[in-house]
């Protein structure tokens, strides 16, 4: 269920010692390195990283647009109507949380304070989430982060592990080697499960060909991979049913050794793969 938004209100002007200067519209580039700088330290500690979601990028640009024209600094408006439930109305169906902070026209120096203080670096590494909108307006900045309805889990590490052990119960009764988690499956899986989701779609190979293999490949996975997909189980055990009734072959065979699991709004990936 959505939470109330992290307030998050830091303003960089006297830390950074930065002269704001105004611009007409958003630099694609800054939410790019924005995105990407945030991906990058996620990287370091073995997370998954965030995906990019339209919707939230275009509530949090809203945002950020209104606390310039209006002066002020906050994850809700002068009139108390909060970011996530702007977002809700957009269309997003899923929990959300908001940074935002003032003072620099690039995200660098925004996201070094927030990673260096324990709590919003919480946020901004933590597994639970798997969405990510941007937006700046004049040194604005504010930043949404999103965990689709389906995940009704404490954080991703609980999914895997259950769908890791479900399917383990399924290969020890049939005297299978059991399975591990792969970070890099586990990354791959998670790419694949929100891009199907973001440009709706269904399948093992993306509308611009690119095969779950070689994501797991991307990934940094050198043994060989298989996909197998489910579409619309809200929990665990549904879909490791679902899955067992359309993939048992490649679930229970003997060759596999790791898994990766994920999901994104009711899509799901899981990606087995050799030694």
């Amino acid at each position: 269920m959505p939470q109330k938004p992290i307030d998050v209100n830091i303003d960089l002007n006297d830390l950074l010692g930065l002269k704001r200067q105004k611009q007409s519209a958003p630099d694609p580039k800054a939410l790019e390195r924005a995105l990407s700088l945030v991906n990058g330290e996620r990287g370091k500690l073995g997370l998954h990283p965030l995906q990019g979601v339209p919707t939230l990028f275009q509530v949090a640009q809203a945002h950020a647009t209104d606390m310039d024209q209006r002066g002020y600094l906050g994850n809700a408006t002068p009139e108390g109507d909060a970011i996530s439930g702007k977002a809700r109305r957009a269309g997003y169906e899923g929990r959300t949380e908001v940074l935002v902070a003032d003072g620099a026209e690039q995200p660098d120096g925004v996201i070094r304070e927030w990673l260096a203080n324990p709590q919003y670096q919480k946020h901004l590494m933590s597994e639970s989430y798997q969405h990510i909108g941007i937006g700046t307006s004049d040194g604005l900045w504010t930043f949404i982060l999103g965990a689709p309805q389906s995940i009704q889990l404490s954080d991703v590490r609980e999914l895997r592990a259950q769908v890791l052990k479900l399917i383990n119960e399924q290969r020890q009764r049939a005297s299978l080697p059991l399975l591990e988690l792969s970070d890099a499956l586990g990354t791959a899986a998670q790419e694949h499960s929100a891009d199907m989701a973001q440009r709706d779609y269904f399948g093992t190979t993306s509308p611009s060909g690119e095969t779950i293999a070689a994501r797991a490949q991307k990934a940094g996975f050198t043994g060989r991979s298989v996909g197998c997909l489910t579409k619309g189980p809200q929990s665990p055990d549904e879909a490791v049913v679902a899955l067992l009734g359309t993939s048992r072959g490649n679930l229970l065979h003997p060759d596999v050794r790791l898994l990766g699991v994920a999901t994104t709004a009711g899509r799901w990936t899981v990606i087995l793969g050799t030694r």
